[in-house]
Formats: structure tokens, C-alpha cells, sequence
């Protein structure tokens, strides 16, 4: 509110809707590597001599008559947009007619992609334009309208608000003007960290199956106990602590005896550290455990540790009948709450039911159900609030913390702690470890004790953060203070401090700083992670979720888009409906596209109710009925769909529409483009299958692709438009011109051509016939092949069979249908059906001239390139998945999943040994008989 009163005090005759507007959508990529800037110059040369690259763009317009025109024109790569535009309005102007769209208004001219709602104009050189550097890079025709627009959408001043966080005075802070005595600061108490149960548990259901999953008698009584554990992001930073058991007597069906619990030693649950030492991000994790009477004597007097480790072999074994204790449901709370008071008193705990324990790193969320499991929780209390302090801590705290320092450097391994020479050794192996290596007590020791001398390495950060101990305050404040001083992170890198292991509010307050630095480009690369990481913030309110709104709102067509759709996904969830709900509220509060919002939402609600329909009608009526749903339904007059901002529609086009013969029968969407009547939206519309895995495959498939781009490499990869909307639904882009490579087999001889080298060749001749289009279409199948088969070996592609694999008809292959990755290959009756490392068929190599043609020596060399640029990006590619671990992707779910990649990517190798082993799994995918087999019984079977 103060930000906006200072606008209008600057700016007192610019209206709110105007201050707040969106500009016209501008799509910018990063500027060329100069490799790709040369080769992209002698595809497309202006001066045969001088070897500068243009661009020829077709521009439309409406004349004087109000009819369509256009001509042609070229640019040179280096032109700026608006220069462009100012060459083209000199040569047309006195063709075009304005007057009756004007009204009087001063008029300012820009390119809009045709059919898109997608614009090209200010500073920025031509060839950064998304639309015009794609179109150049498949030799494709540039269409563009010139569009007049009102001036004063680019000549107003412009309101962003900056959504700082709001001051909250400390009272521990030596510098707060509030009294010193008014509050207690944590670091002068002398308590222990304790709390206590308090009562029995309220809404304590156990449902039969899990009593027969169990193998507990329903007749049979049960003792309950209450799990405790500290924790600060994914370290738990004391050993578990555990009530005593009490018996709840015919447990099955007394809700009424669970609730008047009496625990024997009063529900008391002490820890071993100091309270005066714990981080502001401490997180309590509580876990109900159960045991019934016949199993509990071997538990009663069990640790805390014993209980976990009982209930977790258990639970890995594949002939689990039930054991001796189990796990109901789990919650968790932090210590602090936003404001940095610390909690007292009674609090109720609300239980999700659970047969795990409690997640560390999972959102501290309170259950919303009212039928949930709940008790009470009593924290010390205190005379007054307890504050967490900032600032420098007192010389005690410094104290403690040289001499806790100085017992872990005398606890360092034999040939370290003597040797300094053996200590720079250790320290240049941690350094060049990847994300996934654990660090030792001796490689966090000498990190710490070298921590000033990485100062002015910046990618030292994160491995000197996790050296740091959160329970001794000086080390905290240290690491505070040293986050000022070290060489500035790059904002890609900085994607790591967001992971779940850093739960420091400081260090994830720095971690963002870095990321704004990106441009839109950039962030909207890795939106997807950004989203998902709110899960790890201790409190609603935070430096990611702010960035996030502030940048949804400065550029929605990149980044609140999909920032939207990415939270809506996920809302329902009741886990984190509460978070991504309110960060939801405010992002469609302040957008001046609230209403688009509304419209996408609507949209997609009336497309799942077809579906719907359809999944319940006989076969032979699908279409039928989802032709007569789609008739029915009412869409508005113009929308866009939630698969791409730049999509603009103004109907569905029935008649085209089908169900697709899938499992889920997926509905084939054909949308009227609004922009130009004569172009159609092609989408598949899923209901009931999970895109969460597709969406992160495409997006990963897509960096590697900006990965070989900026390496100078183009190896013509289409990560095709997908997204999630909801649980089970969502939309996928239909790529044009292309088939399956089954069908196109299945047209030359069905499932006995599977073997037959030529089916692939012939289809492509069927649509190129110059020798232009044939080259064109040879390179264009060369180096897609090349880049699926390192992308698809790298990620751990399953299901690879000749349906999910497409050819577009200039020539370019690509991947579809993202199901399986890391490895996850499938089997039957314990065999694996996949044992090829990717898809490379005789019918490939035949495409690309035989086994000695020059063509397929340039296909290994360049597969091997882009391999090792893969490897040299190793971290970048391991991160990505780290940050993921939050989405409950069954394939997704622990470090060991992502272990694939260290696997694969053979980090200790040369490029030259790497090399070699590429070329020989080509061999092995070439001589692979299985998956030839394997194409064969899938035309036959389908």
C-alpha cells in the first residue's frame, strides 16, 4: 500500500488498471554462442561475400481497402526489433489504414506472430526472439502481422509493486527500541529442549484392513507410544526420543478409551541439547506407534532408534505379515513460528494417517479433516514470550563453539589430523564431489576449518553450508556473515541452496537473491523446481513465495502461467491446499489476468466432464458422446489454454474431435485458433493418467537441449508442450506432421516389416523430393536420432517400443510418453523386455547410408559430443532431480532413485574413455535382437 501511494504521488494521472497492466507478451531467448551464431549465418547468408546471416520475415497488414496484404522483407541477425519495425512502417505506412481502430489515440507499431499471441518488438536483436530464432533454426517461413497499439501501453509508467518482507521488530535484537525486559531471549535460558504428551488421542480410528495388514486379533489390545525427533531441514539433529507405551483396551472400536490415556511417566520427552542452542528452523516430528499385547514385551523397553529400525526392516521385507510395533500417522511442527517466538503451552497436534514416519522435509501442514487423529502437545512454559535473537551471539556461545570445533578437528581420522598437506588433499576431493556424495564428520570438519580461504570459490558455497553446526549459534552467525562476503553464486547454481537440506531462513533469503538474477527465460526453466521447493520453507510466508508472486506478476506470460497452473496442480492435495491456496489467492488477486485465469480453469473443469463421460460409454459410442458433450458444453467467447499462454482460442472445432484407442481413451481436441480462423489448436486432453513425470521429463529434455544449444550443438529435440492441471489430468501438445514409428512399419508389411530395414526411408521420400528437402530431412533425422538416443540413456527412458517413438515428416524423431525414467525398466515374469541401453534398429542405421557411410561416422561423433557435454553438466542434471524429491513420484522418491545418473554419466572417466564406451553401447543397441522383437509383438498386439 505505501509502495502504491508513493507511485501515485510521482505519477498522480496514471489509473491504477493502467499502472498494473501487462505489456505485450515478448518471448526472449539468451544471446547465441558464437559457434551456433556461425552456422545458423551460413544457413541463412544476406551477403555471400561479407557471410552475415538475415532474416526474411513475411509481414502481414491490412491495406487501405481492408484487405490482407503482405510482403517480404530481410533483416540482418543484429537488428534491433524496433529499428525492424521502424524500416517496415516507412515502407507501408501510406498503405494501411488506421483511422477507424485509432480514435485519436497515439499509435505505436509491433510485429505479432501470426496466430499467436506473441509479439516482437523493443531493444532486443531479432535473432533473441523465441519465435523468429526457433523459425531460423528449422529454416522455417517467419510470419508476422504488424499491429498497431495504443501508445500509451509502452509510454506510462509502470507499478511493480517489489513485495519486500515486512519488518517485524525483534525484541532480542540489540538494536530494537523495544525494552529488553519485555521478552526472554532463547540464548539466556538454561532448559533442555523437552515437551510433553499430554492425554490420549482424540479420533483414534484404525480401519480393519490395517488391523488384518498387521495381523492384529480384533479382539486383541493395543499399546500406543509417541515418537519424537528433532530436526533441522533433512538432518535430525539429536538422538529420537520416545513416550512410554500405554495399553488402550480393545482398541478396534474405543474411541472413548483412546481419549483418557495416562502416560506413566507423564508423556515427558527430553532431548540432550541445549535449548538456548537450537536453530530458529527447528522441526518436531511426531510419529504415533503402535504395538499390540502379544509383541510388546520384546518392544517396551526398546529405544527410539530400536522402534524405527524395527518398524523399517520390517517393513523391506517382501513376506511382511505384520510385526511387532507399526507406524498410524505422523505430524510435525516447527518449534518457532514466523515471528520467531517460540511456542508454550498446549498445542493440538493434528495426525495424517501414515504407515511411514514422519517426514522431515514434508510441509509442516495442519490436517484439515475434522475426523483426524489429534492430541495435545504441552511445551515448557515461561514467564514471557521467548524470542529467537539476531545479532552477533554473546562471547559464551563464541566459546562453546571453538571448543566443540576443536573436538571435532581432534577427532579427524589418523592421517589427517597431523597433516596439513593430507587435509588441502581431502579438501580438493570434496570440492569436485558431486550433489549426491554424503559428507563425512572429517570432510565438514575441514571445510569449516577452511572456510575463508573458499571465500573466492563460489561453488564452495553449498559444501561449506552443509559443514555448518546449526546447534552451535556462533557457527550460525559466522555462516550468516560469511554468505555477505563470498564471491557472488551464479543464479542456476544457487538452485541448490533451495534443497531441502538447507532449511537456514538466511541462506534461503540468499539463494533467492541469486535466482532473481536470472531473466524470464532462464526462470522459466526451472519453474517447475522453484514450486515444488515451497514445500521445504518452514513457514508460509517466505523469500521464495514472494519472488515467485513478484515475477509472476512482472511477467505473466513466462512465468504466472505456469507458476499458476504448477500450484493449481497440486491444490487439492490437503496436504498442501493451505499453502498453495494462499500464494494462489494473491497471485490471482493482484493480476490484471485474473479473468484468463477464471476462463483456463473453466475450461478445463468443462473438458474433464467430457471425459469423463466418455470413460463411461460403450466403445462403439465414444465419439458420439463426446461430440454431444462438447456441443453441449459452453465455452467462452475467447480463451486460452492452460497448455501454452500464447494459445488464444475462440472455439472447439467438433467435428475433428475423437477419442484416442488408450487405456484412459484420451480425447484428440481440435480448438479454433482466435487470431487466425484459419488455423487449428491440436491438444490430447488426458483424464486418469499422472503427467507429473512427463512434464518433468520435457522439461529436463529441454535443458539438455539449452545445454547442446549453448555448446553449439542443435540436435533438433521437441519437448512438446505438456502440463499437469490437476490430480490425473492434464493437457500434451499434438506435434504436427508426424506418426508413430509403428504405424509407418505397419504400412510397409505390418509386424513382420518391424525387420525389414527400409520402412522408415520410404516414408520420408513419400514427403521430401528435391534434393533441398531430402538433405534438409536427412540432417534433420541424423541429429535428432542422435540427441534422443544420449538424452533417452541418460535419464533412464523405459517403455521404448516403436509407439512411442515419432517421426515427424522433415525428417525429425522424437520421443513420446514419459512413464518410466532412472532406470525403471519393465519386465515380465521376472525378464526384462527392455535390454538395449536406447533405440538405434538397422532400420536407423539404414536411413543413414549403412555402418560405413560418412553420414553415421558424423551421427557417433556427434552422439559422443553430445554425451559429453551431458557429463560436464552432471551436477546441474543431478540437482534438478533433488529438487523434485518432494512431488511423490513413485519413481522419484529418494537420493538412491536419482543414483542412476552417477551411474550412467561416468564422472571419473576422460571424454576420450567416455567416448569410447558410447560408441560401444551403439553396437549393443544395434545388435539388440530383443528390441526388434519387441517392435514386432507390439504391431501385432496392437
Amino acid at each position: 500500500m505505501n509502495e502504491w501511494k508513493s507511485f501515485q504521488s510521482v505519477n498522480p494521472s496514471v489509473p491504477e488498471r493502467l499502472a498494473m497492466r501487462s505489456l505485450p507478451q515478448a518471448f526472449f531467448v539468451p544471446p547465441l554462442p558464437k559457434a551456433r551464431m556461425d552456422l545458423l549465418m551460413q544457413m541463412w547468408p544476406s551477403n555471400a561475400e561479407r557471410g552475415d546471416g538475415s532474416i526474411s520475415m513475411r509481414l502481414w497488414y491490412v491495406d487501405r481497402a481492408g484487405s490482407r496484404c503482405s510482403s517480404r522483407q530481410k533483416f540482418p541477425f543484429d537488428t534491433v526489433a524496433d529499428d525492424a519495425i521502424r524500416l517496415t512502417m516507412s515502407s507501408i505506412l501510406e498503405f494501411v489504414k488506421m483511422e477507424e481502430k485509432t480514435g485519436g489515440t497515439a499509435l505505436i507499431f509491433v510485429f505479432r506472430v501470426k496466430g499467436r499471441n506473441e509479439y516482437i518488438y523493443g531493444s532486443q536483436p531479432l535473432i533473441n526472439f523465441r519465435h523468429i530464432r526457433e523459425c531460423v533454426s528449422k529454416q522455417a517461413e517467419i510470419d508476422v502481422v504488424v499491429e498497431p497499439k495504443e501508445a500509451t501501453l509502452f509510454t506510462a509508467p509502470l507499478f511493480r509493486p517489489s513485495y519486500l518482507p515486512r519488518a517485524l521488530a525483534n525484541p532480542c535484537d540489540a538494536h530494537s527500541s523495544k525494552s529488553s525486559t519485555s521478552d526472554i531471549c532463547l540464548w539466556d535460558l538454561a532448559n533442555k529442549l523437552s515437551l510433553r504428551v499430554v492425554g490420549g488421542f482424540e479420533n483414534l480410528v484404525i480401519s480393519a484392513s490395517r488391523m488384518k495388514e498387521e495381523n492384529v486379533r480384533d479382539s486383541s489390545n493395543l499399546y500406543f507410544a509417541v515418537l519424537v525427533e528433532a530436526y533441522v531441514g533433512t538432518w535430525r539433529c539429536c538422538e529420537p526420543q520416545i513416550t512410554g507405551w500405554q495399553l488402550c483396551k480393545n482398541a478396534k472400536n474405543s474411541h472413548s478409551l483412546a481419549t483418557k490415556l495416562q502416560w506413566e511417566d507423564g508423556g515427558k520427552v527430553s532431548f540432550s541439547i541445549d535449548l538456548s542452542n537450537v536453530p530458529r528452523e527447528l522441526r518436531l516430528c511426531f510419529t504415533l506407534v503402535a504395538s499390540s499385547t502379544d509383541r510388546i514385551a520384546g518392544t517396551r523397553a526398546a529405544t527410539a532408534e530400536e522402534v524405527i529400525a524395527a518398524v523399517e526392516d520390517n517393513a523391506k521385507k517382501p513376506d511382511y505379515q505384520g510385526h511387532s510395533v507399526f507406524f498410524l500417522g505422523t505430524a510435525a511442527t516447527q518449534l518457532f513460528d514466523y515471528a520467531a517466538v517460540m511456542r508454550m503451552g498446549m498445542w493440538r497436534i493434528y495426525l495424517w494417517d501414515g504407515k511411514t514416519r514422519a517426514n522431515p522435509i514434508g510441509l509442516n501442514s495442519i490436517n484439515p479433516d475434522s475426523n483426524a487423529c489429534t492430541f495435545e502437545v504441552e511445551f515448557p512454559c515461561f514467564d514471557k514470550p521467548v524470542c529467537f535473537p539476531s545479532g552477533r551471539p554473546p562471547q559464551r556461545k563464541e566459546e562453546d563453539a571453538r571448543r566443540s570445533f576443536a573436538s571435532r578437528e581432534a577427532a579427524l581420522s589418523s592421517h589427517l589430523i597431523n597433516s596439513e598437506v593430507e587435509q588441502l588433499r581431502q579438501l580438493k576431493r570434496v570440492l569436485m564431489y558431486d550433489p549426491l556424495v554424503y559428507l563425512t564428520s572429517d570432510d565438514k570438519t575441514i571445510l569449516w576449518k577452511y572456510r575463508e580461504a573458499l571465500l573466492g570459490r563460489p561453488k564452495a558455497m553449498a559444501k561449506v553450508l552443509s559443514a555448518v553446526n546449526w546447534l552451535m549459534p556462533f557457527d550460525v552467525y559466522e555462516a550468516h556473515c560469511l554468505l555477505r562476503r563470498w564471491s557472488p553464486l551464479a543464479a542456476f547454481d544457487a538452485l541448490e541452496l533451495l534443497d531441502a537440506h538447507y532449511a537456514d531462513l538466511v541462506v534461503r533469503e540468499q539463494a533467492v537473491e541469486y535466482i532473481d538474477k536470472m531473466s524470464d527465460y532462464e526462470l522459466r526453466g526451472c519453474i517447475l523446481q522453484l514450486v515444488q521447493v515451497l514445500k521445504y520453507e518452514s513457514y508460509h510466508y517466505s523469500a521464495l513465495a514472494r519472488f515467485l508472486l513478484r515475477r509472476s506478476l512482472r511477467s505473466n506470460h513466462i512465468i504466472g502461467h505456469y507458476v499458476f497452473w504448477y500450484l493449481a496442480a497440486e491444490v487439492k492435495n490437503l496436504t498442501m491446499c493451505e499453502r498453495h491456496g494462499l500464494l494462489l489467492e494473491e497471485l490471482i488477486k493482484r493480476s490484471p489476468h485474473r479473468l484468463n485465469y477464471v476462463r483456463q480453469v473453466y475450461v478445463c473443469n468443462e473438458l474433464l466432464k467430457c471425459a469423463l463421460k466418455v470413460q463411461r460409454a460403450p466403445k462403439k459410442d465414444r465419439v458420439k458422446c463426446l461430440r454431444a458433450s462438447l456441443a453441449k458444453a459452453c465455452f467462452p467467447d475467447r480463451f486460452t489454454l492452460a497448455l501454452n499462454p500464447s494459445m488464444e482460442c475462440c472455439a472447439v472445432d467438433i467435428d475433428e474431435c475423437k477419442v484416442m484407442e488408450s487405456k484412459k481413451f484420451p480425447l484428440w481436441l481440435s480448438f479454433r485458433n482466435h487470431l487466425d480462423q484459419d488455423e487449428r489448436f491440436l491438444i490430447i486432453f488426458k483424464s486418469g493418467d499422472d503427467l507429473r513425470q512427463d512434464v518433468l521429463t520435457l522439461q529436463l529434455l529441454e535443458f539438455m537441449d539449452s545445454l547442446w544449444k549453448a555448446s553449439g550443438l542443435d540436435l533438433h529435440l521437441i519437448p512438446y508442450g505438456c502440463i499437469s492441471t490437476g490430480e490425473g489430468v492434464g493437457m500434451i501438445e499434438v506435434v504436427l506432421n508426424s506418426d508413430t514409428i509403428a504405424n509407418i512399419t505397419r504400412r510397409e508389411g505390418g509386424a513382420q516389416a518391424a525387420f525389414n530395414f527400409d520402412p522408415i526411408i520410404n516414408w520420408l521420400r513419400h514427403f521430401n523430393h528435391d534434393r533441398s528437402e531430402v538433405e534438409r530431412c536427412l540432417w534433420n533425422f541424423v541429429l535428432s536420432v542422435a540427441g534422443y538416443t544420449v538424452a533417452t540413456y541418460v535419464l533412464g527412458i523405459g517403455d521404448r517400443h516403436n509407439d512411442n517413438i515419432m517421426l515427424r515428416e522433415d525428417g525429425t524423431l522424437f520421443h513420446i510418453d514419459f512413464g518410466h525414467f532412472l532406470g525403471n525398466f519393465k519386465s515380465k515374469f521376472g525378464i526384462k523386455r527392455e535390454t538395449a541401453p536406447f533405440i538405434f534398429t538397422p532400420m536407423y542405421l539404414y536411413a543413414m547410408g549403412g555402418s560405413s557411410s560418412p553420414i553415421f561416422k558424423y551421427f557417433v561423433d556427434i552422439a559422443c559430443q553430445a554425451y559429453n557435454t551431458l557429463r560436464g553438466h552432471s551436477s546441474a542434471l543431478m540437482m534438478l532431480f533433488m529438487l523434485m524429491l518432494s512431488t511423490g513420484i513413485p519413481e522419484l522418491q529418494t537420493l538412491e532413485d536419482i543414483e542412476w545418473l552417477r551411474r550412467v554419466l561416468l564422472l571419473n572417466w576422460t571424454d576420450e574413455e567416455a567416448s569410447k564406451h558410447y560408441k560401444g553401447l551403439i553396437n549393443d543397441a544395434l545388435n539388440n535382437f530383443r528390441t526388434l522383437l519387441n517392435d514386432y509383438i507390439h504391431i501385432m498386439v496392437h
